[in-house]
């Protein structure tokens, strides 16, 4: 049996070193939250009316739009069989897995992905003065109540994607965005076609608005009021976690230090 032993020192180290790491995955979410406020803070909201007009050219803007969400040809989702207009399926096998140790042998069951599918529609957002089309593809979008289900049968639309399992066990899961309801959209707008009567694509960004490096295309149930209100708090928890994050990796450096032979 080997045994180890851990002073008082490294276990002040690990524990700040931890703390540290924790501390600057908090700043990452910080200026996470805080560059999507502010894009949220300086990009307007139009109707649809004010968009078509803004609809010549080479027009490509990051706009807001919100309103009612609806569909003319909405998808169905494979496994739910719900109406939508972006859905992600997900289907996994179940296999066996022998293990070879000291011990002897050991057999476990573990889930491999073999399906992994997004599929999207183009939906509207109605307002009081017409629609704006929105293209979901690549958006960071709130999504319904995933649909789970364990299975011992093949659905017809695994086709070959899917193995065959080892246990007969089959997992799918899906999430779906179904196209009612109110819908807030952050995205970058261009015009579909040339002349005054042009539908307008909201779509994921070519770039940033305040930052070029980052592209956010949002799609949400939340109005922007709630959305802000809610990264807000993201931002002082964030904020003031980092903080005394860092205050007590620093801390554990010093004791360290007065530790150390």
């Amino acid at each position: 049996m080997i045994e180890t032993n851990i002073n008082d020192t490294q276990i002040t180290l690990i524990t700040g070193g931890i703390t540290l790491v924790l501390s600057l995955v908090m700043m990452f979410y910080y200026y996470h939250a805080k560059g999507l406020l502010d894009e949220m803070w300086v990009v307007d909201t139009y109707d649809a009316t004010e968009l078509r007009r803004m609809c010549s050219g080479g027009f490509n803007a990051t706009v807001e739009v919100e309103g009612q969400a609806s569909c003319d040809i909405p998808l169905i989702a494979p496994a739910s069989k719900f109406p939508c207009c972006w859905c992600r399926t997900r289907v996994d096998r179940e296999v066996e897995s022998v293990r070879y140790s000291r011990s002897g042998v050991r057999t476990e069951h573990i889930w491999h992905t073999d399906y992994d599918r997004t599929l999207t529609s183009i939906f509207k957002v109605n307002d009081k003065t017409g629609f704006t089309l929105v293209d979901p593809t690549d958006a960071d979008i709130d999504t319904e109540a995933p649909y789970t289900l364990i299975t011992t049968e093949r659905e017809p639309w695994f086709g070959a994607e899917v193995g065959y399992s080892d246990t007969g066990r089959y997992r799918v899961r899906e999430e779906i965005f179904v196209p009612s309801g109110y819908v807030y959209v952050l995205g970058q707008a261009s015009n579909c076609q040339d002349g005054p009567d042009c539908d307008v694509l909201v779509h994921y960004p070519s770039e940033g608005y305040t930052d070029p490096n980052r592209r956010r295309f949002i799609i949400s149930r939340k109005t922007e009021k709630d959305l802000m209100s809610a990264n807000e708090i993201s931002l002082k928890l964030c904020f003031w976690a980092g903080i005394m994050g860092f205050l007590f990796s620093a801390y554990c450096l010093l004791s360290a230090l007065r530790l150390a032979p």
